[in-house]
């Protein structure tokens, strides 16, 4: 199994890509013989785009109904809120719960959020040391308890922890008010309880969550509110403003790795034949990977038309498409020949975008062709796949490369990648 990951392995892609250009300079001897001299070279034009949504945060939600009632509402002491989520090693975990008897009070971890494996490992068991008492700095604070009028004067104060707030106020400790729980369900997902303890000094309202990686999803210390939702939930315990935007903001992104090509005849797969074991050129280093230089110096060892493209536009260095990010490549070739590509899908374990088995049959025409609707996701089958967007193991597969059928949801190619050909004019 290749340990080699994706961006470790750009190196390589670049040292190849260097070799495939020098091939280049000179005139390209395809299977089935050399180009004319009528055709000019780099007769077709490529162009590889990940048109991704570069979203900010993995998976995200809201929970309104405690554990055992029908409606929703707040969770008041011996009830509690359970929700669960998918998470790779790369996530920490964020919630936003208000203290109900409070003005704008609300339990939360920190910026950085609760980390969910530790070396590799899903952490589990109590985490109510990870949460602390916040305030919003959205409105004046009141006693807090059932006779508070929740009618405080709006601030504008930035967000920090209750203790550092100085109103004098009793607001419990979290120890004797939370117990919260992380339990690892297995395939990625994990199970978070909050549980309001009996003797509590408040009720909790419904939760928002989020799955991310980068630090300060919901709030940042020391800054005033973004208004993107705390400030409802803090204040009257409404999640709604504040999941939507996290669920907004939440989805699979993935780079698109370097490209491999190879010109060849009808009926030939250079690549791989669908529904049989890879052969073992290369693909699944390609794969697991996104690195196309083995398969692409086993495709010119047997005299194909073959290279690999891995800078992207605008930039001097190899290097994977991220969001917005596309290659622009040429090839020798002439029409009715056929075309076939790979590319690692980034974030899985051995997916990769290309043709049929087949490719596809080179046309005359000079006008810009989008071909991404030829485009499909293929397994390789070298690899068992995990949940999207949490890879965090190499297990061997042993199966066949075929059409994309793990029964997980992934977005559609055209949400992905966008391809265009178009053929030179002479």
């Amino acid at each position: 199994m290749k340990s080699l990951r994706l961006l470790l392995s750009l190196a390589i892609v670049a040292v190849l890509f260097t070799q495939c250009m020098q091939d280049e300079m000179e005139e390209p001897v395809l299977k089935k013989g050399s180009l004319p001299d009528v055709v000019p070279s780099k007769m077709y034009t490529v162009t590889v785009e990940n048109v991704s949504t570069n979203y900010k945060f993995f998976e995200a939600g809201a929970v309104a109904v405690p554990d055992g009632e029908s409606e929703a509402g707040p969770a008041f002491p011996g009830h509690s809120f359970t929700f669960s989520f998918h998470a790779g090693p790369a996530h920490k975990l964020s919630f936003a719960t208000m203290y109900g008897l409070s003005n704008d009070g609300f339990y939360a971890p920190s910026g950085q959020g609760i980390a969910l494996y530790d070396n590799g490992t899903p952490v589990t068991g109590n985490i109510t040391s990870q949460i602390m008492l916040w305030d919003a700095g959205t409105q004046m604070n009141q006693m807090p308890g059932p006779d508070n009028p929740h009618n405080g004067a709006d601030t504008d104060d930035p967000v920090q922890l209750m203790s550092e707030v100085g109103d004098g106020y009793d607001y419990g400790t979290v120890a004797t008010n939370l117990k919260v729980m992380l339990d690892y369900n297995g395939g990625h997902m994990f199970t978070v309880t909050i549980e309001v303890l009996a003797g509590a000094t408040t009720a909790v309202s419904p939760v928002a969550w989020v799955v991310h990686s980068m630090e300060n999803p919901i709030f940042e210390a020391g800054m005033t509110d973004w208004d993107k939702g705390l400030e409802d939930l803090a204040e009257t315990g409404n999640p709604g403003p504040l999941s939507h935007y996290l669920t907004w903001n939440s989805g699979y992104v993935s780079p698109v790795a370097p490209v491999l090509w190879a010109v060849h005849e009808k009926d030939e797969m250079p690549i791989f034949t669908a529904n049989t074991p890879d052969r073992g050129e290369g693909l699944e280093l390609l794969a697991e990977t996104g690195n196309p230089g083995d398969l692409a110096a086993s495709l010119i060892s047997m005299d194909y038309n073959a290279g690999a493209y891995a800078i992207p536009d605008g930039s001097n260095a190899a290097g994977p498409l991220f969001p917005g990010d596309k290659y622009t490549f040429s090839v020798d070739a002439k029409p009715n020949q056929y075309l076939s590509i790979a590319s690692m899908l980034g974030n899985s374990n051995d997916i990769f975008f290309a043709f049929g088995d087949g490719g596809i049959k080179l046309a005359f025409g000079n006008d810009i062709e989008d071909i991404t609707h030829e485009v499909m996701l293929w397994d390789a089958g070298t690899e068992v796949n995990e949940y999207p967007g949490t890879k965090s193991m190499d297990e061997d597969e042993g199966g066949l490369v075929r059409l994309l059928d793990d029964g997980f949801t992934y977005p559609a190619v055209d949400k992905i990648i966008k391809v265009t050909i178009h053929k030179n004019k002479k």
